[in-house]
């Protein structure tokens, strides 16, 4: 059986998850030039990814403050 609405909806298959922080620790960030990305390993969030593909290119050579500064853009 199917069940046709008259329009699409937006369903949420997968209920978010909050959580309120004050630091991310960061175990590891990955470098992977081959796949033109840059991926931080954090504690409270998992996996992040803070540049890939054309910014990937334009951050060049990053430095610890660039991931601060990226974390933070992602999350303010």
């Amino acid at each position: 059986m199917k069940i046709t609405f008259d329009t699409a909806k937006e369903i949420v298959i997968v209920q978010e998850l909050k959580r309120t922080i004050k630091e991310v620790t960061i175990d590891e960030i990955v470098d992977n030039n081959s796949k033109k990305e840059v991926k931080a390993y954090t504690t409270e969030l998992g996996i992040l990814t803070l540049w890939s593909g054309d910014a990937y290119d334009a951050i060049g050579e990053w430095t610890d403050a660039d991931v601060v500064a990226r974390i933070k853009e992602l999350y303010k």
